[in-house]
């Protein structure tokens, strides 16, 4: 099947977007969850709420990871060595809620594995009582020391119930990131409802927001802290949809090994990228709706043999579908060289050539002018790209 490129420029017009996050709501014929399981859900809810009003004031992971206090967000993994659980992947953590005025946390982060591309230590984002856009809410540098140590997520509220959501914003080569407790002065209660749209995010260091909150218009910082993969187009564009994100994005490439680069692939079919997460990802604890997909910009930069790029992309491509079956697919490029465009869209014919109608090429219509993609060429391009998808699967926003 012949793809075209479509611009979606009516995004703006559609959809008014605060920061990291508008959350506008889309409706959809075919929701992740069914009223079934929502009202099990909910009642399930109510009778934990009513048991935990009482008494929980910490919770910690010895015996498993307390998803009934607790909304995980990405390949969140325990390790029932430790009572840890891992959130080291970009775009990952937790979420909460609780009657009380301060919540902390104890949490286990190392540096930056890799500080000639990035020095500094891990990040997260702590929103408080729904909040969306990060440049509201409180950003934290987690400690290098690989111990656990305790961090002050909130303090000095109301009393009443609140809730707080923790999201870490760098990825796992420039620090990692484990959660050992959890403890507040009041009690825990059932976490929110979740959203019932889902995506997933695959890709290389664009995905990840690398450098995508430095200063510098065209030169790169070289600093963790300049990266926020809650800033990612893909990010925006999940969140523009209202979906819930889990993301598998690392700075890499497709095709392993090459000139030493890492390869993404070879973290798909796991938790995550460090010793502790290598085991094998349940697939059918997720199942996305729609995948944005952003790989092969490395490997064009390093002149890999195109050749090779596109059998390892459509090689990719088939074992994406394989452990998604009903994911519509987005496979996005261009955002820093648009060399790599025809290739991409070469690399979805071949899966549309072979029967698969649920795969789509898209042409981001922003491209960085020096470095790696910055929050405003991120912006530009998440909103087209969500008024895409929006278009393409014909779901129609809320008004």
């Amino acid at each position: 099947m012949k793809m075209k490129r479509i611009f979606a420029v009516f995004a703006l017009s559609l959809f008014v977007f605060v920061g990291c996050g508008g959350g506008t709501s889309v409706s959809s014929e075919t929701p992740s969850a069914s009223s079934e399981s929502l009202a099990s859900s909910s009642e399930n809810s109510s009778q934990s709420e009513s048991e935990t009003r009482e008494e929980v004031k910490t919770l910690s992971f010895e015996n498993d990871k307390r998803d009934g206090y607790i909304n995980w967000y990405g390949r969140c993994y325990r390790e029932k060595s430790s009572s840890l659980v891992h959130f080291s992947n970009a775009s990952a953590g937790f979420e909460v809620a609780f009657e009380g005025t301060t919540l902390s946390a104890s949490i286990v982060s190392d540096g930056s594995a890799f500080p000639q591309e990035a020095a500094g230590n891990a990040w997260i984002y702590v929103f408080a009582d729904g909040e969306k856009n990060y440049n509201r809410a409180e950003r934290i540098e987690l400690d290098s020391g690989n111990e656990k140590k305790e961090y002050t997520l909130l303090s000095g509220l109301s009393e009443g119930k609140h809730t707080a959501k923790v999201l870490k914003c760098t990825e796992a080569k420039y620090g990692t990131a484990a959660l050992f407790s959890l403890s507040t002065d009041g009690t825990f209660v059932s976490p929110p409802q979740r959203l019932q749209r889902k995506a997933e995010i695959i890709g290389d260091s664009i995905m990840s927001g690398s450098e995508s909150m430095r200063e510098s218009s065209t030169t790169d910082s070289k600093l963790s802290a300049s990266e926020n993969s809650l800033s990612s187009y893909g990010y925006v564009a999940a969140d523009m949809l209202d979906a819930e994100v889990n993301a598998i994005t690392r700075s890499g490439t497709l095709v392993s090994g090459y000139r030493g680069y890492a390869s993404i692939p070879d973290y798909y079919e796991k938790y995550g990228q460090t010793e502790a997460e290598s085991e094998a990802w349940d697939f059918s604890s997720y199942r996305p709706d729609f995948i944005i997909l952003d790989l092969g910009t490395n490997d064009s930069l390093i002149s890999t043999p195109k050749e090779m790029i596109l059998e390892k992309y459509v090689s990719f491509l088939r074992l994406i579908r394989e452990k998604n079956p009903q994911a519509a697919i987005f496979c996005c490029a261009g955002a820093m060289i648009k060399s790599v465009d025809s290739l991409v869209e070469e690399a979805v014919e071949t899966l549309n050539d072979e029967g698969d109608e649920r795969i789509w090429f898209y042409a981001l219509p922003a491209m960085s002018n020096g470095g790696h993609p910055k929050e405003e060429t991120h912006l530009e391009n998440g909103y087209g790209l969500g008024a895409f998808i929006m278009q393409t699967l014909d779901w129609v926003p809320e008004l």
